[in-house]
């Protein structure tokens, strides 16, 4: 033992290819390891991260577009659906909207919201139609077609379920045409419920408003003035961008309707600016009504024909009772 130690080191035996297959095998674990190991980095990067923040925007948005639907389409509630990738750190959300006849759910159309993983969310899919009768010139006759080029006065369905439009003229804005609908309602059976959007001549106050609607129709939504009078008169587009209160009829409604516009301006999203305007003016100026949407038996709607206060009467859903 002690003479091979010592022995000089050139005498000690090498094998070279031992040694070399030993190199080998350590290159080619430390390329595997590397190559996992940017894979791995590579997948979090391009998969996991991603996937995680374009979950956080779809939390984020699940956490205020159900409200604004709520605040901004007449007597309407978005029910959460389904999500999937549609490109590269891009998502599309489904809503489904539902209208409420009394207690009765009706559906209402579909939404997309698509956003990416920074936001930048776009509504699609909000489609309205029109059923008009144009003249042929080959027929001399007229013929009914659908259109989505919408004449003033002429009434909305919503696609793809073809609900009717509910909508209100704005006493500050002139209109050519205003949708009256009372005489429809002498041809559906008063055992029926109906859905329709009334609109006043100038604003009323909640109380104000219990005098003229008779207590078997029951308020379903408010449409609330957001705007100083002249602002509606000089920029009449500002008549289309609704604002209302989904608890009208409930007895601290007011509280509530300011609570939740309050928490939906402070979610980070497109309408937050505009949701603490609207908050701010109308804890300053109060809540006032142009219009209600109003659910009952066709026989009370048609007692507020001959009341000069009520100016539009546009018709929604019709539905039995359960």
């Amino acid at each position: 033992m002690g003479s091979d130690l010592n022995k000089p080191i050139s005498n000690i035996p090498f094998d070279e290819k031992a040694f070399l297959r030993k190199a080998r095998f350590k290159s080619i674990l430390r390329i595997i390891i590397i190559s996992l190991i940017i894979a791995i980095g590579v997948f979090v990067l391009t998969i996991i991260i991603p996937e995680m923040m374009l979950q956080n925007q779809e939390n984020r948005i699940d956490s205020f577009y159900p409200g604004i639907v709520k605040f901004t389409e007449p007597n309407t509630f978005a029910i959460s659906g389904e999500s999937y990738n549609v490109r590269l750190f891009g998502r599309q959300k489904e809503y489904y909207l539902l209208r409420l006849i009394g207690n009765k759910p009706y559906p209402a159309g579909i939404v997309t919201v698509d956003f990416d993983i920074w936001g930048g969310e776009q509504v699609k899919g909000d489609k309205s139609f029109c059923v008009i009768e144009s003249n042929s010139n080959e027929l001399s006759s007229l013929y009914t077609e659908i259109s989505t080029v919408i004449p003033e006065g002429t009434k909305e369905y919503l696609a793809p379920y073809a609900v009717p439009k509910l909508k209100f003229y704005n006493p500050a804005v002139k209109y050519d045409k205003v949708i009256r609908e009372f005489d429809v309602l002498k041809n559906i059976p008063n055992d029926n419920l109906v859905e329709m959007a009334l609109s006043f001549d100038r604003p009323l106050t909640h109380s104000e408003i219990k005098t003229i609607i008779p207590e078997d129709l029951k308020l379903m939504w408010g449409a609330v003035l957001v705007y100083e009078e002249k602002d509606y008169k000089q920029r009449s587009y500002l008549a289309e961008r609704l604002v209302g209160n989904p608890y009208v009829n409930s007895p601290n409604g007011k509280k509530e309707f300011l609570k939740e516009l309050e928490r939906l301006s402070n979610v980070q999203n497109y309408f937050s600016t505009n949701l603490k305007r609207t908050v701010n003016f109308l804890k300053e100026n109060g809540i006032k009504y142009y219009g209600v949407v109003v659910v009952g038996p066709p026989e009370s709607l048609q007692k507020l024909s001959s009341n000069s206060i009520i100016t539009g009467a546009v018709l929604g859903i019709v539905t039995e009772p359960y």
